[in-house]
């Protein structure tokens, strides 16, 4: 098959070249058995169809056509892979030159992803990982932490009902702060259930100033590296952001009409504002699959079964069997693929935190 590939602007690609003559011919009698299979016309049973009744029938140039897509479904992918193309969304297929027994033309454009020069991103996530942050608890949030926690007894225990204060009116019973009220929340005193808040909002504040170093290194990466993210890209991030949103909502068990109404948007106007962060979030993936790449960093088979088993675990028995454990790898494996990416961008320098 003779192919030309150009590159042209906004990281598309345009493929022109040829289907031989020969694979042409056998994608025109592929389709002339499958339509002799499916069409009636009176006197002939499906499949017994003479070949030129079934022309005529059809016309000369559909026929063609038909046989044209067939030809080029199969050639396509062919083409991508053999030439390593890294395309992205539909071809724009265009036929140049068809006709019966000759070579098919045809020119596709299609979007790719754009090839990325990754700067010194070792060096550069060293720097930023190695910034010193302070952390620490004050004491007013182990208060806020104290007082949630209250708020959610008095809510357990009285489930809605209010008992009577000494002047006849009636007010929410809020439980005291005492080691009694600790215990209930297996601690076995005030003291401990303080400091086992304390080291949660200090392990939750890690994570948080861990997650923005990240994030600053990845922004980084990419602002050197000059990333051009496509446009196609950037829609699929979006929708892919709305069917979260979506199931976020349905989970909570409202409606999505309903939620839209109270919001006073459309489905439009959400993902028109969500461009920004699309767009970054689509540049992200992209440092992290180039590291990656450069990198041959790749989960296990192991890891992959033992992160889809986490997640089974946290459902019913009855709603696990519904769900499609090899979807949930391939979700896996981008999670597990861009924690391995981080871990690397962290081990030259640990995070001082």
């Amino acid at each position: 098959m003779l192919i030309e590939i150009k590159n042209l602007p906004e990281s598309e690609i345009e493929i022109t070249g040829e289907v031989s003559a020969e694979d042409f011919e056998r994608a025109y009698q592929r389709t002339l058995k499958d339509l002799n299979a499916k069409t009636n016309i009176p006197g002939f049973r499906p499949g017994y169809i003479p070949e030129n009744i079934l022309v005529e029938k059809m016309g000369d140039d559909a026929l063609l056509e038909l046989a044209a897509e067939t030809a080029l479904t199969e050639a396509y992918p062919k083409i991508i892979q053999d030439h390593k193309i890294e395309a992205i969304g539909r071809p724009k297929i265009t036929i140049t030159k068809i006709a019966k027994k000759n070579p098919l033309g045809f020119k596709a454009v299609t979007a790719v992803l754009p090839k990325i020069n990754l700067p010194d991103y070792k060096k550069i996530a060293s720097e930023i990982m190695a910034k010193k942050e302070n952390i620490a608890v004050e004491e007013k949030e182990i208060d806020d932490a104290l007082e949630y926690l209250r708020q959610s007894a008095k809510r357990k225990a009285e489930s809605g009902k209010k008992q009577p204060t000494g002047d006849g009116t009636e007010k929410n019973a809020l439980p005291e702060f005492n080691d009694d009220f600790a215990k209930s929340f297996g601690q076995p005193d005030l003291a401990g259930l303080k400091n086992v808040l304390q080291n949660n909002i200090l392990e939750d504040k890690k994570i948080k100033a861990r997650e923005r170093k990240r994030m600053e290194a990845l922004e980084k990466i990419a602002a050197i590296a000059g990333i051009n993210v496509p446009e196609l890209l950037i829609e699929a991030e979006k929708n892919k952001m709305l069917q979260e949103l979506k199931s976020s909502i349905e989970n909570m068990g409202l409606k999505w009409p309903d939620y839209l109404a109270h919001i006073k948007k459309t489905e439009e106007e959400l993902q028109k504002d969500w461009k920004n962060e699309a767009e970054k979030r689509t540049r992200y993936a992209m440092i992290l699959r180039e590291i990656a790449a450069a990198e041959k960093i790749e989960p296990s088979a192991a890891e992959l079964e033992s992160f889809a088993e986490k997640i089974l675990s946290q459902y019913p028995e009855t709603e696990r069997r519904k769900i499609d454990k090899e979807r949930l790898k391939d979700y896996a494996y981008g999670i597990t693929r861009n924690e391995k990416v981080f871990q690397l961008l962290e081990s030259n320098q640990k995070a001082k935190i």
